[in-house]
């Protein structure tokens, strides 16, 4: 019996905070940082929104419903 991976392989992320000034991104070993200057569609995104992110590509981030 064989095993075989079903779906996208996506890596995990963590939003690891919500401040004033942008979010905050875990991603494997690195910490990111997005500021509501660089990525305004965050400011007034609800948190729900905010904390499902997904990297499906190495460096490219998105959400399921966001804004």
């Amino acid at each position: 019996m064989s095993s075989k991976t079903l779906g996208k392989s996506i890596s995990a992320v963590e939003v690891t905070n919500i401040s004033s000034t942008g979010v905050w991104l875990l991603t494997g070993d690195k910490e990111l940082f997005m500021s509501y200057e660089d990525f305004p569609w965050f400011k007034d995104a609800p948190v729900g929104k905010i904390l499902n992110v997904e990297e499906p590509h190495e460096g490219h981030f998105t959400g399921r419903n966001w804004i």
